[in-house]
């Protein structure tokens, strides 16, 4: 009788007869998984209305993951996909089930994201065949199965291409031997294991309780040149002047939903090596991710949070970029405040001058008409002081309510602690559109979409000193790597060369005035160290300014982690009159660590830049 009533139920909720039972029903549309899926991005039978049978692999609170239970033995068309529900609970994995709907395609998040497009039955009705159904046996991705391409995200002469419209996915050549799209496209909805993978990022929570982390098969044997890692085990992103190169594709998304991961979400650290991770093959927030359905183990490497050795000395000065990732004033900042004061207390070891990006107002992102940061910035400093740390002065310019971008209502800027025992506070500016057009920048209005730069000069050892605090524009509204769009759209790339611009024409005003100035370029620069931004726009030609990455470890030189890539968004350029002794190093606090606990102090590592100041050294 339990049996009966249980069909029952599962025909009322899925639009089925009541009353119905397992048998066979006609086969007239009746198509495999496979055919379904198409060796494509876009299925061939979109719009029409097909009959498929399979094993439920996995429920998720909008519908189930169902794979054919044979396959058809070609590595190009997924053997699985989603059937989407309204109703929870209605079938179990194991459940074998003939299901009739419709083949659409849905692009999460909408069009405007430019994700990839899903294959989806919607609309179901379907019959329940059997129960407890052995599971189809999960794909290898690793040495004993296939593996992802290391290189190509998409062939270069497969592009211009929008893999969303039917039309252009159906004449791109499908090639998931050597595309990772069309490899991953190759495997949607199926149940895959990843073999012996390595953390490449750090575990990531987001509200509702879903977290995500990226790894590499076969603990990244795959990866050449072995320079690729970093010291820690991570990737590094080397993707050519344009950003246009290798996106190492090969990184794999390990994504955490409670409803499908069994236990608590676990706390995995950059260079972790992991237990081979099972679970079905989703796309969400422009990548494609392997949910995970069974717990695995952590092998965790526990590297120490760095100290730095740049402390300042008589004639060294010690300077600090640090992105704080939307700090405020206000309560719930308490704990990441906390963090950030015994960092910049132990860690960093005070440096003379912090450069601070992404201060908000002291009401943080109540949209309030609030723009003054004054109590933000107290309440660091003397956060700071009761670490143990001493007394910083502090100083900012606040931009225009809702001007400066980033979270709404927080008015993110750029500022500036100084410990006013080691360095004089001789003045300080924001380089608006007028001073910039005063020193004769020719993209003078650069930044007025962005944050302002903050310029501060500053005397130590007799010497003048200035410090230029930067947040280029972000690279917020690109479209995904692994999106459908290609070439993929690369937000701010206009913006960020005119601000460069900006910048060079800046400092060259200020050695026009005086060849021997000595003169600090810093900040969360939103672009890598290999573009044209950096390595030609900012410095000039003949080069005015310095990349002090350059004095950095080459296995340490990263300050972010996006997606799995390691990759140095923060840096420090000097003039000619600072290069001779200077060191920097990038203190990794943050980014190869997990957010269990959390919280984290920011999702950027420091920099702790030091510069010979006093006595001059002539360096013509």
């Amino acid at each position: 009788m339990a049996a009966r009533t249980s069909l029952l139920h599962l025909a009322l909720v899925t639009g089925c007869a009541a009353g119905s039972s397992p048998g066979p029903i006609a086969r007239s549309n009746e198509w495999s998984i496979p055919s379904i899926q198409g060796a494509a991005h876009v299925s061939p039978h979109v719009g029409r209305t097909v009959t498929t049978t399979g094993v439920v692999t996995a429920v998720d609170s909008g519908g189930f993951y169902l794979q054919d239970e044979s396959g058809d033995g070609d590595e190009a068309t997924s053997d699985a996909l989603f059937v989407a529900t309204r109703v929870a609970g209605s079938v179990a994995a194991g459940d074998r089930v003939r299901v009739t709907g419709q083949v659409t395609e849905l692009v999460p998040g909408g069009a405007a994201t430019g994700n990839l497009s899903l294959t989806r039955i919607a609309a179901p009705t379907f019959t329940l065949l059997s129960r407890n159904s052995v599971l189809p046996e999960p794909l290898v991705m690793g040495s004993g199965g296939r593996v992802p391409p290391a290189e190509l995200v998409i062939s270069p002469d497969e592009q211009p291409v929008d893999l969303r419209l039917r039309r252009q996915a159906e004449v791109n050549r499908f090639n998931p031997g050597t595309d990772a799209l069309d490899f991953f496209e190759s495997l949607e909805g199926m149940r895959v294991t990843i073999q012996d993978p390595v953390a490449v990022s750090a575990t990531r929570t987001f509200p509702g309780g879903a977290a995500e982390v990226f790894a590499l098969p076969d603990r990244g044997s795959h990866i050449a040149p072995p320079t690729l890692r970093t010291g820690r085990g991570g990737l590094y992103l080397r993707s050519g002047p344009d950003n246009r190169g290798n996106q190492n594709p090969g990184r794999v998304k390990i994504y955490f939903d409670r409803r499908l991961f069994p236990g608590a979400v676990p706390a995995i650290g950059v260079g972790d090596r992991l237990g081979d991770v099972t679970g079905v093959v989703g796309y969400g927030f422009g990548n494609f991710e392997l949910r995970a359905t069974a717990a695995f183990e952590v092998a965790p490497t526990r590297p120490p949070r760095e100290q730095t050795s740049l402390a300042g000395t008589r004639d060294q000065l010690s300077v600090a970029s640090y992105n704080v990732l939307n700090l405020s004033a206000q309560p719930e900042d308490d704990a990441q405040r906390r963090a950030l004061a015994e960092q910049i207390m132990e860690n960093l070891r005070t440096p003379d001058i912090v450069a601070l990006q992404e201060i908000q107002d002291n009401s943080g992102e109540a949209d309030d008409g609030t723009t003054d940061a004054g109590g933000t910035l107290r309440a660091l400093a003397e956060a700071v002081l009761a670490a143990g740390g001493p007394e910083y002065s502090f100083f900012d310019v606040a931009p225009a309510d809702g001007r400066a971008g980033g979270a709404p209502g927080g008015n993110i800027r750029n500022a500036f602690l100084y410990r006013p025992g080691r360095v004089r506070l001789l003045s300080f500016a924001a380089l608006t559109p007028g001073a910039l057009a005063a020193a004769g920048a020719r993209a003078s209005r650069a930044f007025a979409g962005a944050r302002d730069p903050l310029m501060g000069s500053f005397e130590f050892s007799g010497a003048t000193v200035v410090v230029i605090n930067n947040h280029l524009s972000s690279r917020y509204g690109s479209t995904p790597v692994f999106g459908a769009v290609h070439p993929f759209v690369q937000a701010g790339e206009a913006d960020r060369e005119a601000q460069t611009g900006a910048l060079h024409d800046y400092v060259a005003s200020l050695l026009q005035a005086d060849a021997d100035a000595r003169v600090l370029v810093l900040g969360d620069m939103n672009t890598h160290e290999f573009t044209d931004d950096l390595t030609r726009i900012l410095p000039g030609a003949p080069a005015i300014l310095s990349n002090l990455l350059a004095a950095a470890e080459e296995t340490d030189r990263y300050s972010y982690n996006f997606e799995g890539n390691s990759q140095a968004l923060d840096h420090v350029f000097v003039t000619r009159s600072l290069l001779q002794g200077a060191a920097l190093d990038i203190v990794h606090l943050n980014v190869d660590f997990p957010e269990i606990p959390g919280p984290l102090a920011s999702d950027h590592d420091p920099l702790v830049a030091r510069v010979q100041v006093g006595p001059r050294v002539n360096v013509r």
